[in-house]
Order: C-alpha cells, then structure tokens, then sequence
C-alpha cells in the first residue's frame, strides 16, 4: 500500500518506510490510500496534473529533484 501525501504532492511506500520519510506526520485529512503501483506511476508521470513526486528515502526510483529550486 502506498500513501499520498495532498499537502506536498509525495508518495510514500508503506512496506518500505524509513524514519526520514515522516509519513506518521501527515494529517489523516491530507492522506490519500493508494493500492497498486500502476496507480504511483500515472500519479508520478508527467501529465499528470498536480504532479506527485516519490519519497526521496522510500520510493527513491520514483523521485525526480527539481533543479530550479537550488537558485532561488
């Protein structure tokens, strides 16, 4: 099982979850439940719209770093 994090747009895998993730801190009315990955990989993608990004520790395949945020 996977959950969406609707404040910041992060996927967080369940059965792989690190300390750094803090998915325990995700308000229960900002959580969404997601069941199979198919459903992570249309979210991930690129036209999907708002864009969900993979947690950087749990889901490290699925993360892209945006590059512009470095020069703000």
């Amino acid at each position: 099982m996977y959950i969406a994090d609707l404040e910041n747009l992060i996927i967080h895998d369940m059965s792989f979850v690190r300390y750094e993730c803090r998915s325990t801190k995700i308000p229960a009315d900002k959580k969404k439940k997601i069941y199979n990955i198919s459903t992570v990989k249309r979210m991930v993608a690129t036209e999907h719209k708002p864009k969900f990004n993979g947690c950087q520790y749990c889901m490290s395949e699925y993360h892209t770093f945006d590059f512009t945020k470095i020069f703000n």
